[in-house]
């Protein structure tokens, strides 16, 4: 194969990247990606053992861009800026600006991204659920801001659940709601309005 010759991981990286963006990470094969990058196939297996080991790169990387930003079309935010409390902002405003912010990332994949990334083998999972940690840490404690700069939150409610367990649950139902497709997790929301003020 005549290909454009040298060519680094990181532009390998990028360009499995953007093929699971358009094509979900079923279309990734290391033949394609080295297609994509215009190289022989022997070319990725100088970087790359295997597909799980690409694929675990992608997962990283999208968790990455959207909890501490990078060269993306969906990093709106400097670095590590998306999910960063915002002084005077009040809990659910907050809980709505992260959704958007996930919700806008996540519309720029295929439809089942959130369940296809849980979807890989054990040791990819392992290690793209090491990078999704670091990402809902990341949140967890912004979110732990919000509720602390909140003076409207109830204290009632955060002397009997505390603030950490709180902020996991906040953050779990957002999660969960848009892997079930609720982008503006309507229904959480309300819930929260109702129980937190």
């Amino acid at each position: 194969m005549a290909g454009k010759g040298a060519v680094t991981r990181e532009e390998i990286v990028e360009a499995a990247y953007e093929r699971a963006r358009s094509q979900g990470l079923a279309s990734l094969s290391v033949r394609a990606v080295a297609r994509d990058c215009g190289v022989a196939v022997g070319t990725l297996y100088n970087y790359f053992p295997g597909k799980a080991s690409l694929v675990t790169e992608v997962i990283e990387r999208f968790w990455e861009r959207v909890a501490f930003g990078g060269p993306s079309s969906l990093d709106p935010c400097a670095a590590g800026a998306c999910f960063a409390y915002r002084e005077g902002e009040n809990l659910v405003g907050f809980c709505r600006r992260v959704a958007a912010i996930m919700g806008g990332a996540l519309a720029e994949f295929q439809d089942g991204w959130l369940a296809e990334i849980s979807a890989p083998d054990t040791r990819t999972k392992a290690r793209g659920l090491k990078a999704e940690r670091r990402c809902f840490g990341h949140i967890e404690a912004n979110l732990g801001q919000a509720i602390a700069n909140d003076d409207a939150v109830s204290a009632e409610l955060l002397a009997q659940v505390g603030a950490g367990p709180l902020a996991r649950f906040i953050w779990r139902g957002i999660y969960e709601s848009l892997r079930a497709g609720d982008l503006s997790c309507t229904v959480l929301f309300a819930l929260l309005e109702r129980a937190l003020y």
